[in-house]
């Protein structure tokens, strides 16, 4: 074998294990896997797909099943469990199957010595008793438009269609903001009111949607992925669901989920 060849034959070899290896790593695999605890039931653990940003939930009895792929990572947490992840290796990829043991989250508290000023042991009432200094903020230090929050396109047009008062006094004389006037009469102040609303939910559902895919929230609630669109929907327009903060955390949204779920299956003959 010559040089020439030699060399053809490195090239084909180099080409060749580059598609082996490009192949292994984006070949995705459905895992299955069950959540352990020594002490407690290990349901409604949320795992979540940190590359793929796919998540899912166990099932009453700990077990799971995602799709991953080879130097992928899982998160697995709860609020009464440590949280944990694993990355996805040759040899679990090539296993498809997993066994994940949690750790009880303990809190431990520091001890607290009642020193002798009059108290009684109850923080709530205790404090008053104790001159404390305010939280430093932005707004606590009087900086210009701290509490100004952006506002979206159609927030904008609302705020200039709607703005000002309607009719404004000036002693026995009187002037009418006749742009807040024909917005009003035109309909175009109430169409921008449901745009702003419209955007919020859209908003608030996209980052649900990361979330927790339909499949996940119809096992978790029981509800049928068919009506889970019209679950979501019961949801966001509920008066509670502006109590949710504005930066989405998972496990506080499927505990909202969980209590609404038995009212919407109930106002829809779902139980």
């Amino acid at each position: 074998m010559n040089n020439k060849d030699s060399f053809r034959l490195f090239i084909l070899l180099h080409i060749l294990l580059t598609s082996i290896i490009g192949y292994s790593q984006e070949n995705i695999v459905e895992l299955t896997g069950i959540v352990v605890s020594p002490n407690y039931t290990v349901s409604d653990i949320l795992v979540v797909n940190i590359n793929s940003k796919k998540s899912t939930i166990t099932d009453i009895k700990g077990f799971f099943s995602i799709e991953v792929k080879l130097q992928d990572t899982l998160q697995f947490s709860a609020v009464s469990y440590r949280k944990k992840e694993i990355v996805i290796t040759d040899e679990i990829l090539n296993q498809k199957k997993i066994q994940v043991d949690l750790e009880e989250k303990i809190v431990n508290l520091d001890e607290v010595v009642i020193l002798p000023h009059n108290l009684t042991g109850t923080v709530a009432l205790d404090i008053k008793k104790f001159d404390t200094n305010p939280v430093i903020t932005s707004t606590s230090l009087g900086l210009p438009k701290a509490n100004i929050k952006v506002k979206t396109k159609n927030e904008r047009l609302l705020f200039e269609a709607d703005d000002g008062k309607l009719i404004k006094f000036y002693g026995v004389a009187a002037t009418v903001n006749v742009t807040k006037l024909l917005n009003k009469i035109s309909g175009r102040t109430k169409k921008l009111k449901n745009r702003v609303l419209l955007d919020k939910h859209i908003k608030i559902e996209n980052e649900i949607d990361n979330l927790f895919s339909k499949q996940v929230l119809s096992e978790s609630l029981g509800i049928p992925q068919t009506n889970i669109a019209d679950f979501l929907d019961f949801c966001v327009n509920h008066p509670d669901f502006s109590k949710l903060p504005e930066t989405i955390d998972a496990l506080k949204v499927l505990k909202y989920f969980k209590s609404k779920s038995y009212e919407y299956k109930k106002e829809n003959g779902l139980n």
